[in-house]
């Protein structure tokens, strides 16, 4: 019924649609008005059951009935056709669609679309993926940045009504994503579901949601400090210990979490922007007690909109003089975030670090 409703949805055009359509109709109904049928039922009745029926005096015009078939069934297909040339996509939608983790079907969304014309914009980093090595995500870079540059004309294009992302990549590629398109537009957000396996909007309007809480462990003086680390636990707790391999033992840790974390907790427009902005306040926080600040670590466990929108909120102005390295993490690695990326606009000859050598299984 709602398919039917949008399917007829302009008026104008549905209406002469419709009509034809209905013409069409009684047009059909109307060529069996005469019962055609009923003098060879009758006879097939006292032939089979010895039965003596008088047959009526009817004539049936063949050519008409044959007439009025012809023609309602010309005129339906005259108004399916019309309706299907002048049915109008009214908006334009960019979907961003960055996979490098999972394999999902884009298609499957829980969501009324049929208003726009969805163009698809895919970034593609299985292959890239598929063993970390520097040239791999090196490649994997160029392939993100490439598509970028597209989005970037979309945006800049005025008859782009939206731009949704919906990612099932890795989270430093995530960040970066959200780091390089920043805040030049305002982004639409589906998630995967996992029960549902479809694609759905994060929900408008007020929703409940649960605070996220900053917990600080300083252990050095802001005026020696050059290093910090930022951990955010949306989705599993991230504990210190985790974290070995890095040299990061003694430097100061700021860690916004939900007490306690859990899947799938983001649900809302309104969650995910407030998220954004503690995590903004933070970095503001941050950037004036430590005059000597180089590196920013951050270690993430949460949902791909978080991740974008976490990227997009570091600032290309304010956050310059600082490195802000992304890891990402590997249950099965004996060090549990064995490579990370560095946010910045260009790829550079230092924009990722692997722990574990030349080589490392990209699990996730």
């Amino acid at each position: 019924m709602e398919k039917a409703k949008v399917w007829f949805r302009d008026w104008h055009d549905k209406k002469i649609a419709m009509m034809l359509i209905g013409t069409g109709c009684t047009s059909i109904l109307g060529s069996f008005a005469t019962p055609w049928w009923l003098n060879p039922f009758i006879q097939l009745v006292n032939e089979r059951l010895h039965t003596n029926i008088k047959i009526p005096d009817s004539s049936v015009d063949y050519v008409v009935m044959i007439a009025g078939l012809i023609v309602g069934i010309i005129l339906i297909r005259w108004g399916i056709k019309y309706r299907q040339r002048t049915k109008t996509k009214n908006k334009k939608m960019v979907q961003v669609r960055h996979a490098s983790v999972e394999v999902v079907n884009y298609t499957k969304i829980h969501a009324d679309l049929d208003d726009y014309e969805v163009v698809p914009l895919t970034i593609n980093q299985f292959q890239e993926m598929n063993e970390i090595t520097e040239f791999n995500l090196k490649m994997a870079w160029k392939k993100q940045e490439h598509i970028v540059f597209d989005l970037l004309v979309h945006i800049n294009d005025p008859s782009t009504n939206e731009i949704v992302y919906m990612g099932l990549a890795h989270i430093p590629f995530q960040f970066l994503l959200g780091y390089q398109v920043a805040d030049k537009t305002s982004v639409r957000f589906f998630e995967w579901s996992r029960t549902e396996l479809a694609w759905k909007p994060l929900k408008e309007g007020n929703d409940s949601f649960p605070e996220m809480v900053l917990l600080k462990n300083e252990k050095q003086a802001p005026d020696i400090t050059e290093e910090i680390v930022i951990k955010v636990g949306i989705t599993y707790e991230i504990f210190d210990w985790q974290l070995e391999g890095h040299g990061l033992e003694n430097v100061n840790i700021y860690y916004l979490k939900l007490d306690p974390p859990r899947l799938d907790a983001i649900t809302s427009v309104e969650q995910i922007n407030k998220y954004k902005q503690q995590f903004r306040d933070l970095l503001t926080e941050i950037h004036h007690m430590y005059p000597k600040l180089r590196k920013v670590h951050i270690f993430f466990s949460g949902q791909p909109s978080l991740a974008y929108k976490f990227g997009s909120s570091i600032s290309a102005r304010m956050d310059s003089n600082k490195e802000f390295w992304v890891y990402h993490y590997v249950g099965s690695s004996p060090i549990k975030y064995p490579w990370a990326l560095r946010l910045s606009k260009e790829l550079k000859d230092d924009s990722f670090k692997i722990v574990l050598g030349e080589k490392s299984n990209a699990d996730v």
